[in-house]
């Protein structure tokens, strides 16, 4: 089988979304004995390998400017032969990807409203929304579209396994992301512990995560049991066991929503708006707008009082029952296949 090769922006800045959605990708195409190769930013290796669940081949990109990327990266996927290049990355410039289209080599993008490499893609895929479709086509009336819920990435642990009900589970889990760019987790954890007593906490950290001894030191001085998991390998056991979650909006929200979890969303960048809006809309979560200056106090006061409701956190968990699925890479694999040249 030819190889699907991904170019992905991955690193403690950017944090892993973009790295933990292409994984779900690959290990749908993995199902089907496909060979699959990473090509990340600097530093991003590390980040990919210390998964327990990683198995594939990790190249990060030695070229310093946009024309040598584009040769490069040719290169590479002319050389392994490659079926496709999935390209999932606000800050990968368009002119990186011409050489691959010149070349007839189809390009994925994953987009989230950037629209910045959508005149480079043979196929786009933006499981947010639909509401782009026609601005797609305009900048690129050959493109194929894959838009909407069906096209989710999810990686396998969340296609697997059954979500209990609320009497089944336990704590509140705290995840802002695998880098927590923005440093909310420690204010979090602080403000938290104000307000909070006697309640199990879980605070996961990714692999990209660098302030962990700002947060051993909140964790110490909190009245709450805390316990914290770094590098966390099964988000989706975390999710499902837990009463209730703050997390960041993006990825994870969706995840959250796979496993049926009640949830405080804490939107940190502007593209997650619409999806946020969306899931507050369906029932089963509260949201912050936190792209700005960020109410900790006031997140810290929700948890609490939802966490004092165990009526309407049951309420919510029901309210999201039946509106997520995790077999979204197996939808995009299909369409891949469909733009694969013979």
């Amino acid at each position: 089988m030819r190889p699907i090769v991904f170019r992905v922006s991955v690193s403690p800045a950017i944090g892993m979304g973009h790295l933990m959605r292409s994984l779900a990708l690959a290990q749908a195409a993995g199902s089907y004995d496909i060979p699959c190769h990473f090509f990340t930013d600097k530093g991003g290796r590390a980040l990919a390998v210390a998964r327990n669940d990683w198995i594939y081949p990790v190249t990060e990109v030695p070229c310093s400017s946009d024309d040598d990327e584009s040769r490069w990266l040719t290169e590479q996927a002319q050389r392994m032969n490659a079926s496709a290049v999935v390209v999932d990355g606000y800050d990968i410039p368009a002119d990186s990807l011409s050489g691959l289209r010149g070349a007839g080599i189809p390009v994925v993008v994953m987009d989230d409203g950037q629209l910045s490499q959508v005149a480079q893609a043979s196929l786009v895929v933006n499981s947010t929304t639909s509401s782009l479709d026609a601005q797609y086509l305009e900048m690129n009336p050959a493109v194929k579209i894959c838009s909407g819920p069906d096209y989710r990435l999810m990686r396998r642990e969340f296609q697997r396994g059954d979500n209990p009900p609320q009497d089944k589970r336990f704590g509140i889990a705290v995840c802002i992301g695998g880098s927590d760019p923005k440093g909310l987790t420690v204010p979090l954890i602080n403000a938290l512990s104000d307000v909070l007593n006697d309640v199990p906490v879980r605070v996961i950290t990714g692999a990209a995560f660098n302030d962990i001894s700002a947060l051993n030191e909140a964790i110490k001085a909190s009245p709450l049991a805390i316990q914290h998991i770094h590098n966390c390998q099964d988000m989706a056991d975390v999710w499902r066991h837990s009463k209730l979650a703050v997390s960041a909006a993006g990825g994870s929200q969706f995840e959250l929503g796979v496993c049926e979890t009640p949830s405080v969303l804490l939107m940190v960048a502007e593209n997650q708006r619409t999806a946020t809006e969306q899931a507050q809309q369906e029932g089963w979560c509260t949201t912050f707008d936190c792209t700005g200056d960020v109410p900790f106090d006031e997140i810290a006061g929700t948890v609490h009082a939802l966490w004092q409701q165990p009526v309407k956190l049951e309420a919510m968990q029901q309210a999201v029952k039946g509106k997520y699925h995790a077999e979204g890479a197996f939808n995009v694999l299909n369409a891949i296949a469909e733009v694969i040249q013979p």
